[in-house]
């Protein structure tokens, strides 16, 4: 899938004012102007989840967009991802189960095309 990206010295300003590109990323610059097209206040991966396998081993997992609403309060975790994998459906369902009060979203390209094209809508 092609996505019409930003430049990679695309500068996006992030709910406090913060300066941010993506230089390494064309998802993550998709993801970025959508969310600000869309008048979203987001950070970028502003702190972890401490998730625990079975095993009681803890790892940390971010996300990669946390958006607010205007009480100050994350509404939606969003992780922008080339595909799915077994392995990314692995740490999300861990997470759901360790985390029920969190809306989240995977992004892939396909969705990326569907949130910026002229139909796109964000649900939240």
């Amino acid at each position: 899938m092609q996505l019409d990206a930003p430049p990679p010295d695309t500068v996006f300003k992030d709910r406090d004012g913060e300066k941010l590109t993506f230089p390494e990323s064309n998802l993550k610059r998709v993801a970025a102007a959508v969310l600000t097209e869309k008048k979203k206040a987001w950070r970028y991966r502003p702190f972890p989840f401490p998730l625990f396998s079975d095993s009681g081993n803890e790892s940390a997992f971010h996300f990669d967009f946390y958006v607010y609403d205007y009480e100050d309060s994350v509404i939606r975790l969003i992780m922008v991802i080339p595909f799915e994998s077994r392995e990314v459906w692995d740490k999300v369902g861990r997470f759901k189960r360790q985390y029920p009060m969190y809306d989240y979203e995977l992004w892939t390209p396909e969705k990326l095309a569907r949130l910026s094209g002229p139909r796109g809508r964000l649900e939240f």
